[in-house]
């Protein structure tokens, strides 16, 4: 009689067995000499995850790292639903120039948009005699939030396509207007299947924000080759290692819970 593992057994062992692997060399490092570094970070880790010795107050590190794909993510959500929605507008006015912005930055490199950010944008704008500044963070939410918008409305344009037809034709014998219909009727049935793309696109962009390093934020990377400069080469091996750690602890559990909402939406749809 033979047993067959599911993909989800599988899956399951083979990252236990990464975790394992990982544990053991930890283990075998801090026996052959390496407790002494990983006690290093252990000492500054309150300054990786926040950005000050003491842990407060937050003024950088993995936790800047936190909020600026928050924030790039929200200005993306409501970019990338425009977008996603101008893209399937009848009139070619407005579906054309969609669709060209859309693919423009969907193909152009993340780091380009970041220093294109960098050195477009002013650092401050003066109108009515108001001044808004334009500091670093915030030029890199608007670079990183750009390319997110463009493969979002990719999502919002496929989960609006899946939205069976009869409902459009529904809405339109009711008398409802194309806004009407968007708002009251598809957007509301699209929003559930939109939410695990969306959930993998801000895993992506939580990773992405490493990238911001060359903004000058004082983001962990930053602080990384900054504050941590005169730490050995062979220490430094365990700060990144350590980084590495958080962007994963952050990442993957977001990733697992966007796989299963995607299994249960297509559940759904069966």
């Amino acid at each position: 009689m033979t047993f067959e593992l599911s993909y989800d057994s599988k899956k399951r062992l083979v990252i236990g067995g990464v975790l394992v692997a990982v544990a053991g060399w930890i283990m075998v490092d801090a026996m052959a000499g390496g407790a002494e570094h990983w006690g290093r970070v252990l000492v500054r880790l309150p300054l990786l995850l926040t950005g000050q010795g003491d842990g407060w107050p937050i003024t950088g590190g993995f936790a800047l790292n936190i909020l600026l794909s928050i924030a790039s993510m929200a200005m993306a959500t409501v970019l990338g639903t425009l977008l996603g929605i101008s893209t399937l507008a009848q009139s070619p006015y407005l579906r054309l120039p969609a669709f060209f912005i859309m693919n423009f930055l969907r193909n152009s490199p993340w780091l380009v948009l970041l220093f294109a950010m960098l050195f477009i944008l002013p650092f401050q704008v003066e109108i009515f005699g108001l001044r808004i500044p334009f500091p670093p963070f915030v030029k890199a939410v608007i670079g990183l939030a750009l390319p997110t918008a463009a493969n979002l409305s990719e999502v919002v344009r496929g989960a609006v396509q899946s939205i069976h037809s009869g409902q459009w034709e529904a809405a339109r014998a009711l008398g409802y207007t194309t806004p009407q219909i968007y708002r009251h009727v598809i957007l509301p049935q699209a929003l559930r299947r939109m939410i695990p793309g969306w959930m993998n696109l801000y895993a992506l962009l939580t990773i992405a924000t490493a990238l911001a390093t060359v903004t000058g934020i004082q983001d962990v990377l930053t602080i990384l080759n900054t504050s941590l400069a005169m730490e050995s080469e062979r220490v430094l091996v365990y700060f990144y290692l350590t980084t590495l750690f958080l962007f994963f602890a952050y990442c993957y559990p977001i990733a697992i819970f966007a796989r299963r909402l995607e299994r249960a939406v297509k559940g759904d749809n069966i």
